[in-house]
């Protein structure tokens, strides 16, 4: 009788970083379709690692406090389910922090990276896609001379605007200045025409007074009371209008004044704020391009070493899983042709359940007196932490879950993961 092939599956691992240094607490959670079928959180070591089923595509996401969230796709449907290989993919997962002008924040809408399937044994990046990712992601010196463009083109249109305002309130004091010597003649004509009327109305008298000495003399009395009645009557209707005028000369000149002062105060305060927002935006984009530009320097020249020591550590990794693999698969093969004359029956299928997505991640902390080894094991929504301490003087403990555990018990749950004991 014949045995069914194992299942194969792509090992997808790597380690979150910032700034050039290793990033922990980053929370990662693998989905598949929509459904969530793993997720971690990193340690010190800021390490982690999914087994992922072939047939299927997945989205892991990335997220961190202060960071844009990032996502990336593993195009595993391409693989057959049933694909006897086990490929290693590893990456280094850079987290960009929100504030940085230089970067087009726009560009993490999409997969930071594709992974794709060769067709034969390997997964590998889709270099097209991630060379044109990040081609966007960083914004060019042109598109920053544009914007400063912009910048200089809105303060130029505030300065004319700026002496726009002037002469207008130029124009404004000069139309009060014409409207108050309009007011002053037409008060002096007003008062002209009295003083004429006055002296025509004494003339009409003397000319009477000639004709006729002695009804003047009879009426002299009379007279001098209505003369003195007219010229009371004339000074106070010169008086009403005289205090007209003020009034309203003074009404207009207030309102004028309150408006001049106003928009003074207005502009002032306007102008004021433009040139210290732009001078604050001014140093603070250039300390920035200058941090920036030191920084995207040396982060080529890093880039560059990490790539050349990435590519040998994963040559290395996959000829150490592929004799692993050959070991396995023959100590397996050995354990099941010395059970399988005890087996009597073959198990229903119907009782078969399938193994849940693991996702592991570890980490360990030293101290004066003992080194502590933590392994989280994520199977579907069952999370467990298994910990090793061991003493400088000797003594190793071994814990799940926080309950302590023998040293068999371990090892034996945790062989079947590929991960250092």
């Amino acid at each position: 009788m014949g045995f069914s092939q194992e299942k194969g599956y792509l090992e997808f691992a790597g380690k979150t970083i910032k700034n050039q240094k290793v990033l922990s607490g980053a929370h990662i959670t693998v989905f598949k379709g929509s459904t969530k079928v793993a997720d971690v959180v990193t340690g010190k070591n800021g390490k982690f690692m999914f087994d992922l089923e072939f047939g299927s595509d997945y989205k892991v996401t990335f997220t961190s406090t202060g960071c844009v969230d990032m996502y990336a796709m593993i195009y595993a449907s391409k693989c057959p389910a049933d694909k006897e290989i086990f490929p290693i993919y590893d990456v280094d997962v850079n987290f960009f922090e929100y504030g940085q002008p230089l970067i087009n924040y726009d560009n993490f809408k999409n997969p930071f990276i594709k992974v794709i399937y060769d067709g034969k044994k390997l997964f590998m990046d889709d270099e097209k896609y991630v060379g044109q990712f990040l081609k966007n992601l960083y914004i060019d010196a042109e598109e920053l001379k544009r914007r400063e463009d912009l910048k200089l083109e809105k303060e130029h249109h505030d300065k004319e605007l700026e002496i726009a305002a002037k002469l207008k309130m130029q124009e404004d004091e000069k139309l009060r200045k014409e409207q108050i010597a309009l007011a002053e003649q037409k008060s002096y004509e007003e008062a002209e025409l009295l003083r004429k009327q006055l002296e025509e109305q004494m003339r009409l008298e003397k000319e009477s007074k000639n004709k006729n000495n002695i009804a003047l003399k009879e009426t002299e009395v009379n007279q001098a009371l209505v003369k003195e009645e007219i010229n009371l009557t004339i000074k106070g209707e010169q008086k009403k209008i005289k205090e007209k005028q003020n009034k309203a000369i003074k009404t207009n000149y207030e309102n004028e004044l309150l408006k001049m002062v106003a928009q003074n105060e207005r502009q002032m305060k306007q102008t004021s704020f433009v040139k210290e927002k732009g001078k604050a935006e001014s140093n603070e984009v250039i300390e920035i391009l200058r941090r920036e530009a030191i920084v995207k320097a040396k982060a080529d020249e890093i880039r560059f070493d990490k790539k050349i020591k990435a590519k040998q550590a994963i040559l290395n990794s996959r000829v150490l899983n592929h004799e692993m693999v050959g070991l396995v698969k023959t100590v397996a093969g050995n354990e099941v042709s010395l059970k399988y004359s005890a087996v009597k029956k073959f198990p229903k299928a119907q009782e078969y359940k399938q193994r849940k997505m693991v996702g592991i991640s570890t980490d360990t902390e030293n101290s004066s007196f003992k080194s502590t080894y933590t392994i989280n094991v994520s199977e579907g929504d069952t999370k467990t932490i298994y910990k090793k301490e061991k003493f400088t003087w000797g003594l190793v403990y071994y814990y799940k879950n926080d309950k302590e555990i023998t040293e068999a018990h371990y090892y034996n749950e945790l062989k079947i993961y590929n991960v250092p004991l």
